[in-house]
């Protein structure tokens, strides 16, 4: 097919010729089907199945391999916190004081010089060792007040170096000789004569001295379920090494 091409007047004179035109392809358009995308070109290769042998070569560790690593990191984490000094005892919670010494602590002012060992027979025919902290105290609050001495929330601890057993107190003494009647420091007043008792088992035997350690108490909130600010033991606690004095056997 030719179609007949126009030249311009001012490109001279008007000349005819033809210019060859190049035939449409024969091939037509895809059809609509062919771009539907639910149709699948069959030529695709498929995906591999998660059982294929692609899934099959793939390497795995066995569950006893792996756990049994993580073992041997956790125990070579302990021998290295345990060659670095992670687990030595920490001393720098003892503050230690020489016999007769002033201990200030919360609310109290205590003096401790020596501890009496006495050994008892009691009604029943059974014996225990009576170990007395011999000592003075008082309170420097405005409030009276009576040093807690009993159970966990005791300020008072013993410890025989001999078998390493550590005891609380089992009563406390205010006052001159036995006289138990005043209960509490009254606010104002000098040092007086204080004692904490403990007792020991038949087995305990006097050595030259005996621990005794008197918390450090701090002010402030110490149950989750109340607000309430109070004293109670601290971090520190203040070590006496007192000398022991041997007292004649008694019965109750």
């Amino acid at each position: 097919m030719h179609v007949p091409l126009r030249i311009p007047r001012q490109f001279g004179t008007l000349a005819a010729y033809t210019v060859a035109v190049q035939p449409a392809p024969s091939t037509s358009h895809p059809s609509a089907s062919e771009y539907d995308p639910g149709v699948v070109d069959r030529s695709w290769k498929p995906p591999d199945s998660p059982s294929g042998p692609a899934v099959a070569n793939r390497k795995t560790i066995p569950a006893g391999v792996f756990y049994g690593c993580i073992l041997l990191v956790l125990v070579l984490l302990v021998v290295a916190v345990w060659g670095f000094g992670g687990f030595k005892r920490r001393t720098d919670l003892l503050k230690t004081m020489p016999p007769g010494a002033l201990i200030t602590t919360g609310p109290y002012e205590f003096r401790f010089t020596e501890a009496t060992a006495q050994h008892k027979k009691k009604f029943d025919g059974t014996f225990s060792w009576e170990i007395v902290m011999i000592g003075e105290g008082r309170t420097t609050g405005t409030e009276s007040s009576s040093p807690k001495y009993f159970g966990d929330a005791g300020m008072f601890v013993s410890k025989d170096d001999a078998t390493q057993q550590v005891v609380s107190p089992d009563s406390v003494r205010m006052g001159e000789g036995h006289n138990f009647d005043r209960a509490q420091f009254t606010p104002g007043l000098p040092l007086s004569p204080y004692a904490v008792v403990f007792k020991y088992p038949d087995t305990y035997r006097p050595g030259p001295i005996i621990r005794f350690g008197v918390a450090e108490l701090v002010y402030g909130t110490h149950y989750l379920a109340s607000e309430e600010k109070t004293w109670h033991n601290g971090t520190y606690i203040y070590l006496l090494h007192l000398p022991v004095r041997v007292l004649p056997p008694v019965e109750d």
